[in-house]
């Protein structure tokens, strides 16, 4: 039969052809369908992912975003299905501050240090980390349990104390009290878990020797939990993204996508800051004033990119700092150069698909003079 339709809308063609009349008989070719293309362009990532470790930093206010929220944890729902083994740290920063200014009218001692990302965490704070952590924990596992059964799925999400913790003490001349950085992970007992193709999931509490609960960092325990389990892939999620753009002066104005190791830790001495491998705790330059130069939006993206490269440093191939946007996650993850986030490699790591190589999205050092941008 004769398919009558145009190549760059077949199945709308279709549609309007069959109005015609119902005695034409209409004929479409599966390769002019625009998934099969997408389909086999996606292959190779798809096969790369499968029985790897992938581990998700949900933010607290991505939460509070009833229609994002849904959307991600369907396309998380989706990488299970696709073989990936998940372990998802929550956080609930945005969750604290509300309640902190419910009872007080600011946010107090908890929001003094944004600009480290890292907060001071009192007694009363603790008891509120506690709290709302249990609600995030329950919403995340309310709805991706809703979505994986929606897909057929038959695994649980779990969660537990995988967590020992260490107390930062005083840094800088400031006492963080109960905040503290994990020092080990119990890979032992999640591994188990995946073996039954079960998802993990991490609240931001850790647990010294003695039984204390500390507040833990959920992106630095996102990187530790990655690192320790030889995760493949680690993926921070963000509600205002920043994109990378190379400088204007030597013209080369460009997004950029994909960066190696080396070149983020070129952008972050740039910027003055550092993140220490041990602990993660972020550190701006002496004589850095983040807040002169860059909205928080910037200073947040810098930070991500900061754990990323930790993560990086403890043995995670790639690193994803993406948009909540819906089905961003499965385009950053299984199609070549139309990814919506900053992805950061190892300097030496092989990708799955030849466009992932190209040059035109490789970064020099001329990255260090772009600036970021929504």
């Amino acid at each position: 039969c004769q398919a009558d339709f145009d190549t760059q809308s077949p199945i709308q063609n279709a549609y309007s052809t069959s109005q015609k009349g119902s005695d034409e008989q209409i004929c479409l070719l599966p390769t002019e369908y625009p998934f099969v293309s997408l389909l086999r362009d996606s292959s190779p990532y798809i096969v790369n992912h499968r029985h790897s470790t992938i581990v998700y930093h949900i933010p607290g206010d991505l939460i509070s975003n009833a229609a994002r929220f849904n959307s991600v944890m369907d396309d998380i729902a989706l990488t299970w299905l696709f073989g990936m083994k998940i372990v998802i740290s929550v956080g609930c920063r945005k969750q604290i501050l509300q309640r902190l200014e419910r009872l007080h009218g600011k946010a107090g001692d908890f929001g003094s240090a944004s600009k480290l990302g890292v907060r001071v965490t009192t007694p009363e704070t603790l008891r509120i980390l506690e709290e709302e952590a249990g609600f995030c924990r329950f919403e995340v596992e309310r709805l991706l349990n809703r979505c994986l059964r929606n897909k057929g799925a038959d695994c649980n999400v779990v969660s537990g104390c995988f967590i020992t913790a260490k107390k930062f003490g005083i840094v800088d001349g400031v006492d963080y009290q109960h905040t503290g950085y994990p020092t080990t992970l119990q890979t032992d007992r999640i591994h188990r878990f995946h073996s039954r193709n079960d998802v993990v999931l991490l609240t931001p509490l850790g647990f010294t020797k003695d039984g204390d609960a500390l507040n833990i960092h959920s992106e630095a325990l996102a990187a530790f939990t990655a690192g320790a389990l030889g995760a493949s892939k680690i993926v921070y999620f963000s509600s205002n993204p920043m994109i990378l753009r190379g400088s204007a002066d030597d013209n080369s104005n460009q997004r950029i996508q994909m960066i190696q190791r080396s070149n983020a830790l070129q952008i972050l001495s740039h910027y003055g800051l550092t993140v220490q491998s041990e602990t993660g705790f972020p550190q701006w330059g002496k004589n850095i004033n983040p807040d002169d130069d860059l909205d928080d939006d910037q200073q947040a993206m810098l930070l991500k990119m900061g754990w990323a490269t930790n993560a990086l440093d403890r043995g995670v191939e790639r690193a994803h700092i993406i948009d909540c946007e819906d089905g961003a996650l499965l385009e950053e993850l299984f199609t070549a150069r139309r990814g919506y986030g900053t992805c950061i490699s190892q300097d030496d790591y092989e990708a799955p698909h030849p466009e992932d190589c190209n040059d035109d999205l490789s970064v020099t050092d001329g990255v260090v003079a772009g600036h970021m941008e929504r």
